[in-house]
């Protein structure tokens, strides 16, 4: 039985095999409720029916997810005029929402990032005008 060609048109074993390496990297790289099946149902593969263009696509697609690199501090710089842009969205989106009563109270958001994150979310939140307060844990 030759695994590298499938007389049928369905996926074949070795790239099966190769699905299920990229599982465990998958799981590894981006936390144990990654799923491929998952990903194959969004897509309309169907798990025993997936054809050798839909496991090649399923792969390439896949691969990327697992070989993104890992975000920097420009991922996360955000010019003046994007903010404007997004805050401009979002009011036309919900204007209800920006029809805040004078007297609500400020919102309190709890964030826990991991301290090498810690320095572009201060450029992030500094940017959005957005007062914070940053607190270490003291073990002693």
């Amino acid at each position: 039985m030759s695994t590298q060609i499938s007389n049928d048109g369905k996926a074949t074993e070795r790239q099966r095999k190769y699905i299920g390496v990229l599982s465990s990297q998958g799981k590894e790289k981006l936390g144990k409720d990654f799923s491929i099946r998952k990903i194959a149902s969004q897509r309309g593969i169907g798990w025993d029916e997936m054809s050798l263009e839909q496991a090649n696509g399923l792969i390439k697609e896949v691969k990327a997810l697992i070989e993104v690199k890992p975000a920097t501090e420009a991922d996360f710089q955000v010019t003046e005029q994007d903010l404007i842009k997004r805050t401009q969205a979002k009011e036309e989106q919900k204007p209800e929402a920006s029809l805040a009563p004078a007297s609500s109270l400020p919102l309190v958001l709890q964030v826990y990032p991991k301290e090498e994150k810690l320095q572009a979310l201060q450029v992030v939140l500094n940017a959005m005008d957005i007062d914070f307060v940053v607190l270490q844990e003291v073990r002693g």
